[in-house]
């Protein structure tokens, strides 16, 4: 099957085959994680003149630069000699240096040396690094390898409200406490699990149910772009999930913001990274299960990923295992619009259907 024939269906699931077919996953590369924006990490990470942070987006090496003047650059992290990866790990220099024949750039990529060579042996200007799209949004660092991509801020307007009255901005991102996990499971699998709160009843009765029952999400609003909705507590402080796609999903409540970024690694196997940001003590509002687990995580205590990523992560294998079938994917219930919303941004991105305007639930919540 040609994945540009294959037009989803967003108000059903999506074909077995979505998650399991070389070609589409293929067809995904190019047109989303080689062509849209891509989570690479938070704005801790690379706080400092000279910081270099290697990350791959999509199937492509790119290197993440604090320049001299605190601007961001994204460079390829492959030499344009021949191709060796410059910068295997976090360093802080004023320039990059090919580890195997020292050619040397700049912090914007310009070739300033090759060694060994006749004056004129090498034109320089052809020879710099490639650039590409970066944007930092309330912390969050995105990288696109396509220079038209539309900025941030439009992306994301849909949620941007929500966010900002929430406070994301007055919460510190901690690159230090981040995890990552490999999981045997086409990357749509987990970040549709992440992005959806249907699932908890069953998924999660211990862990997440009691806190923030099923019953009480609702639907805000949202788009193709980005969708944002909510849930009631039983610490009587409802939570905000955002849904970023292709592979972010950040839930604030409680005075944390608790997020899952997701990479492809193959069609059936994704990368998995979990990670929070908060202000201080004095801001956890509640004993809720995120802010335990923040306060264990501050605290140093051997505690680690929070006791339902396993739930999430068996769930979602399991989904992998059953994609070896064929079914007639059933409707999508009210509670999973945001499920429809990633539908309609896989044919965007996929198969250049527009998708439709920003939606916004009734103030009664349509969900509830």
């Amino acid at each position: 099957m040609s994945p540009g024939q294959m037009v989803f269906d967003p108000d059903s699931a999506l074909p077995n085959v979505a998650y399991r077919d070389p070609a589409i996953f293929a067809a995904e590369l190019d047109a989303i994680w080689h062509g849209d924006w891509v989570f690479v990490t938070t704005a801790d990470a690379v706080p400092n003149p000279g910081d270099q942070l290697p990350v791959i987006v999509g199937r492509q090496p790119v290197l993440l630069i604090r320049q001299q003047n605190g601007d961001l650059a994204a460079l390829s992290n492959l030499c344009a000699h021949r191709g060796t990866l410059l910068v295997d790990r976090p360093a802080n220099a004023k320039r990059i240096q090919c580890p195997y024949h020292a050619w040397t750039y700049d912090g914007g990529g310009r070739l300033l040396s090759v060694p060994h060579a006749p004056r004129d042996a090498v034109y320089k200007p052809a020879h710099c690094l490639p650039v590409y799209r970066v944007e930092s949004w309330h912390g969050l660092i995105f990288v696109s390898l396509n220079p038209d991509v539309e900025p941030l801020a439009e992306r994301f307007a849909a949620v941007e409200p929500h966010v900002a009255a929430y406070g994301l901005d007055a919460v510190a991102h901690r690159s230090d406490l981040q995890e990552t996990q490999e999981w045997a499971c086409n990357w749509k699998l987990a970040i549709l699990n992440a992005m959806e709160s249907y699932h908890l009843f069953r998924v999660h009765p211990e862990t997440l149910e009691p806190f923030s029952p099923t019953k009480g999400a609702y639907y805000i609003a949202g788009s193709a772009r980005a969708t944002a909705t909510g849930g009631s507590t039983s610490s009587g402080d409802d939570y905000l999930l955002i849904s970023l796609p292709p592979g972010f999903v950040g839930a604030f409540n409680s005075g944390v913001f608790f997020w899952q970024a997701v990479h492809p690694i193959d069609a059936e196997r994704c990368a998995v990274r979990t990670g929070a940001a908060w202000g201080s003590a004095s801001s956890i509002r509640s004993r809720s299960r995120i802010a335990n687990w923040f306060n264990r995580q501050v605290s140093g205590a051997a505690y680690g990923l929070p006791d339902f990523l396993p739930e999430d992560k068996a769930i979602c294998e399991r989904g992998q295992r059953g994609a070896i079938g064929d079914f007639a994917p059933g409707p999508l219930v009210p509670i999973e619009r945001v499920v429809a919303d990633f539908g309609h941004y896989l044919n965007w991105r996929l198969n250049g259907v527009e998708p439709p305007a920003v939606h916004t639930a009734p103030d009664t919540g349509e969900n509830r």
